[in-house]
Formats: C-alpha cells, structure tokens, sequence
C-alpha cells in the first residue's frame, strides 16, 4: 500500500491541505507567489502552514540538484547526505557530456552520483529532488525518450533498492535544497575558470 503523503500549499491569499501530487499541481502550477511542500503527516504540514518548524524527518536523506549556465556546454550537479538533520557528505562536479537538456542532465547526474554513494556506503536513503523525472524515471511511470532519460534509467536500476524519492518545491527555503543548488551552480563556476587558464 502506497505511503500517504499530505501536501501543504501557501499563497498570499490562503492556505490548503492536499492528499495528492494532481491536486498539488493543478492548484500550484503557473501560480505566482505559491509554496508547496509534501509531508509524511497532516500535523507537520499544518506546522508548516502556521509557520512553525515541523520535526526534521530522521534517517537518510539525500538532496540533488543540477544548474546550467548559458554559455557552457556542460551542466553541473551537486548532492548533500544528511543523516537526522546533520550534513555527512556532499558532492559536485560538471557532467561527462554536453548537456541536452539544460539543467535537467544535472538534475539525473546528482541523482545518479547520490545513489553510488549510497551504495558505496552500505546505505538506504531518501533522494529529496525539484525535478519530477528523477523519481518518475526511475520507477517507470514516465517513458525515458531522450538520450539522457535512458542513460540515468539503465545507470539507475543497480541502486533503486537502495532508495525512496521525496519531491521538494524548488527554492522555498528548504535549507539543504538550496546548499545543493549553490554546489552545482559552484561546479559550473569553478570549471569555466579552470577553462580560462
């Protein structure tokens, strides 16, 4: 049976609680000034909603990210391994090829890069991810046809046992969420200067 998850959605003028991800999207998407965020428990997304700080979820957690600069070829990615709270690893870097998809190709890079980390590490954890196709990929339930969908699908499929998804609204302050954006917008900064020289 599937885990229920409540999704807590912010405008300036209201605030609603959902039970499904269609639901979330037709009452966010386009919407100027919305904040959205899923939870495990109708509690923690009513102490979001109110303003207060919801319990920070235990165990594993790993938040992705790409960017793409205009301009560069490549896109870069970066990863953050929190356990209960607590950073205990990160990593970044540019992608192997060029990118075709813009940030997207980092988006499946960090993906992938935390899902080797965890393996490496003997660990089960949660990918935390603002691109939709990472999770949606991986389990099927979208049809990879580009070039980077099915590479990140065939890279994917050793560690799915490994992991679990969660969808973070992108840039709504979540603070590890953020730290990974900066890291993979760093990555891409970092090798244009190294192409410089």
């Amino acid at each position: 049976m599937a885990k229920s998850k409540f999704y807590a959605i912010k405008t300036p003028t209201e605030s609603k609680i959902v039970t499904t991800w269609d639901e979330c999207q037709k009452l966010t998407h386009g919407v100027k000034g919305v904040l959205f965020k899923s939870f495990g428990t109708k509690a923690e997304a009513e102490a979001w909603i109110s303003g207060m700080a919801a319990p920070a979820p235990g165990g594993i957690r790993v938040f992705v990210d790409g960017s793409f600069s205009p301009g560069f070829p490549y896109s870069g990615w970066g990863f953050v391994v929190t356990e209960n709270d607590e950073e205990i690893a990160r990593g970044s870097g540019i992608t192997a090829f060029e990118a075709e998809s813009r940030n997207i190709d980092g988006e499946v890079m960090a993906s992938y890069q935390a899902m080797k980390w965890l393996d490496a590490n003997d660990k089960n954890g949660v990918i935390c991810h603002d691109y939709e196709g990472i999770a949606r990929w991986a389990k099927g339930e979208w049809q990879a046809k580009s070039n980077i969908a099915k590479r990140y699908v065939s890279a994917a499929q050793p560690f799915l046992h490994r992991v679990k998804f969660e969808k973070v609204a992108a840039h709504t302050g979540v603070k590890w969420n953020e730290l990974v954006d900066k890291l993979a917008k760093e990555a891409i900064a970092k090798s244009k200067d190294r192409m410089k020289k």
